[in-house]
């Protein structure tokens, strides 16, 4: 943590102020502020005003998700769309299945079962106790033994020797590519590459590639969404084929960054599907700074007031387990504050009182000023 602000010397431009409807007391307030950031930094087009509105269908989004889990079988109104191939293709040549968390993810697992599809699922060993339980209260267990259906855990040091095995033994193998752990705790350094990805760059675990190209296995990448009216839709992508000629490093960052391409459509069409939003501050990589936003007031002759209201499109404040912090949207960093300056942050917010410049700048929090945290309206 910092404990001073550093200052800023980007330019923006003058914009109109709508609050949200959070207040800092919501339970919801720090989880909103670093998805706002994340949406700030990568989606740039979407306007603040709509960043409330996304998070909240994000939070719908992953709701209905785990409601349509426990369903007894497939959604009717599910859409299967295979481009450019057909699902006797994966069955005829088991390779790596990448996938994310988007739309309802689970859905995918559930139609390889549904059509007799012999796949293992990678998740990372945090993991590993809730997914067993979703499969056996999914799958009686005549179904799990026809499918052969394993759990692999991403962190254990032989999962790329399970991996192989299970992939000549004829299984797929289902990978959620945004996740946070790498294919074993030995792999995990060179498995984390930087890809663009809308706006900026994202930290990815390049797991799946690597898997591609050391077991000559094609990629079948496939991304889950929600249609008009929120269809779920599957959309399985043209497979990547490992490509011996090309240098291994060459072929991973090309494949995964492919792989990200289809979500990025996805997500730029429709934000609030995408559930890592949640934790991509975790694995973002700021290559584009955003401008802050700066404050033009019409200056009168002999005006003496000069109001001001918090920033909050680029900063916010929250406090966690007695602890106070400043928290900068455009590269999500925090700065330790005092108890009292966090109050004055709350009422500026709130609008409790009607706070100037010269009242700040009486008060030692010029800084606010200078950086501006606040801005004049």
């Amino acid at each position: 943590m910092e404990n001073n602000l550093i200052k800023s010397h980007s330019h923006g431009f003058p914009i109109t102020h709508i609050r949200t409807s959070l207040e800092p007391t919501n339970p919801f307030w720090y989880k909103f502020q670093v998805v706002s950031a994340s949406f700030r930094n990568f989606l740039p087009s979407l306007k603040y005003m709509e960043h409330e509105s996304h998070f909240f269908k994000l939070l719908t989004n992953q709701q209905q998700s785990y409601f349509e889990q426990s369903l007894p079988d497939l959604p009717k109104n599910l859409k299967v769309r295979f481009h450019g191939y057909a699902l006797q293709d994966i069955k005829n040549r088991p390779g790596v299945i990448a996938t994310f968390h988007s739309g309802s993810f689970r859905m995918i697992g559930h139609y390889l079962a549904k059509n007799d599809v012999p796949f293992a699922l990678v998740v990372s060993k945090n993991g590993m106790q809730k997914e067993n339980e979703l499969v056996n209260l999914k799958y009686d267990s005549q179904k799990i033994e026809h499918l052969g259906f394993n759990l692999i855990n991403a962190n254990d040091k032989n999962s790329l020797l399970r991996i192989n095995r299970e992939l000549r033994d004829g299984k797929n193998i289902l990978v959620y590519v945004d996740g946070n752990t790498g294919t074993g705790d030995d792999l995990t350094s060179r498995n984390l590459i930087s890809i663009p990805f809308l706006n900026q760059h994202v930290k990815v675990r390049a797991g799946a590639a690597f898997i591609s190209y050391l077991s000559k296995s094609p990629i079948y990448p496939v991304v889950s969404t929600r249609q008009w009216k929120r269809v779920p839709c599957l959309d399985f992508f043209p497979p990547i084929l490992p490509n011996e000629e090309l240098n291994r490093q060459i072929f991973i960052e090309q494949a995964v960054s492919r792989i990200y391409k289809y979500l990025e459509k996805a997500v730029s069409k429709r934000p609030w599907q995408w559930e890592t939003w949640l934790h991509l501050h975790e694995h973002a990589d700021i290559v584009n700074p955003i401008a802050e936003q700066i404050s033009e007031p019409i200056i009168t002759e002999g005006k003496k007031k000069r109001l001001i209201r918090f920033n909050e499109e680029d900063y916010s404040f929250f406090s966690i387990t007695g602890k106070y912090f400043l928290f900068r949207k455009r590269d999500y960093q925090c700065f330790d504050i005092e108890h009292w300056l966090y109050r004055r942050l709350e009422q500026i917010y709130r609008r409790d009182y009607p706070f100037t410049v010269p009242l700040l700048q009486r008060n030692h929090m010029k800084d606010l000023i200078t950086n501006r945290v606040v801005l004049e309206i």
